[in-house]
């Protein structure tokens, strides 16, 4: 019987890219000392890759995201013999929106330490979650009108828009695990959005400071997809806006549109702190929660810089419940309960 870490590895490995024999992979790893990446993971990646699946891999260590490309990898990546680039590494996370995507195929890793990797997070079957993915993907293709609220304030509803060009919205390359739905574009959405916790980066592009600690959360009003005004106490509104002010004009962008929103999709996501202790860390991996909505704002493109999260969204397509508390309703919509009673796995979620 296949452990753990072997269902994992499996699963990352040939679920996923269907990594063969002969194969050359270019393995980007993180350093450990940042605290994102473990170092057990792209040692135990290493292992079963060269010896179960007989591939070639060779190990980059980058350090931690900039604004600039890595030299090293650069370099690398001229040698074009690369068939997988895979990212234990934020920086694989920053052009995860470019259309024109060209050369070896990429894989970015959101199972960050091996712990991750033999939890559900890493082991429900990679075709599972893409099957969940798409599903949820095709009923918001097919409603007209989108309402999301939330036990802290958010009341936003907006046109869900026609049947979105995957190939422009989502991303150009294999996300492991696959656990977050395609973004919605936020243009016709009117209302009032809670964002808990506080603001942070999306992880396109590098700032300082990174996020925003808002433990009391705020009120952001948004009015066709554009924040008019924000509400909460008049220190935290101040400090809000002197962020978002800040970050637009680092990158010469428009500070208060609202690009796009979407779901978390993985119910094995967890992070063991509280918001307040690592707002950057936590945030990057709550996104695929769906206990979580999560808004690209500050810049008219995905993911735009800075991200706020609605906690326990309800999400109506046309008057029929698809989120309730950040629970996905599979029971309501006859394609999400066939893949849950074609894939049981994910029904012990």
């Amino acid at each position: 019987m296949k452990t753990k870490l072997q269902v994992g590895l499996n699963n990352l490995l040939q679920g996923a890219i269907d990594l063969r024999p002969g194969q050359r992979v270019l393995l980007v790893q993180e350093n450990p000392k940042f605290g994102w990446y473990d170092s057990q993971l792209p040692k135990a990646l290493c292992e079963f890759a060269i010896d179960q699946l007989e591939a070639v891999v060779e190990v980059l260590e980058v350090e931690e995201p900039s604004n600039s490309a890595n030299p090293q990898l650069e370099q690398m990546l001229k040698q074009q013999h690369w068939d997988w680039i895979i990212f234990l590494a934020r920086i694989g996370d920053q052009d995860r929106f470019e259309v024109n995507h060209h050369g070896p195929g990429k894989l970015m890793t959101y199972t960050r330490t091996l712990e991750q990797l033999q939890s559900g997070l890493g082991t429900v079957p990679h075709a599972a979650m893409v099957a969940l993915k798409t599903a949820v993907n095709d009923i918001f293709d097919n409603a007209e009108n989108i309402e999301i609220t939330c036990p802290f304030g958010t009341q936003l509803q907006g046109k869900a828009p026609q049947k979105i060009d995957q190939t422009a919205t989502d991303v150009s390359v294999v996300r492991f695990p696959a656990a977050v739905s395609q973004p919605i574009p936020a243009s016709t959405f009117s209302g009032r959005v809670a964002f808990r916790h506080g603001l942070a980066p999306t992880g396109s592009k590098v700032y300082s400071p990174a996020c925003l600690s808002l433990p009391e959360g705020i009120i952001a009003v948004i009015e066709q997809g554009v924040i008019s005004s924000f509400e909460g106490n008049d220190k935290d509104i101040g400090a809000v806006q002197d962020h978002y002010r800040k970050v637009a004009e680092q990158f010469n962008i428009e500070p208060w549109i609202v690009d796009s929103w979407h779901l978390g999709l993985h119910p094995a996501t967890a992070f063991p702190l509280d918001p307040q202790v690592d707002l950057d860390r936590w945030s990057n991996t709550m996104f695929t929660s769906p206990r979580y909505l999560h808004f690209h704002t500050c810049g008219a493109y995905p993911p735009g810089e800075i991200c706020g999260m609605v906690e326990d969204p309800t999400v109506k397509l046309d008057g029929e419940v698809l989120w309730r508390d950040g629970h996905l309703m599979a029971t309501n919509f006859k394609a999400l309960a066939k893949v849950a009673h074609y894939w049981p796995e994910l029904n012990l979620l």
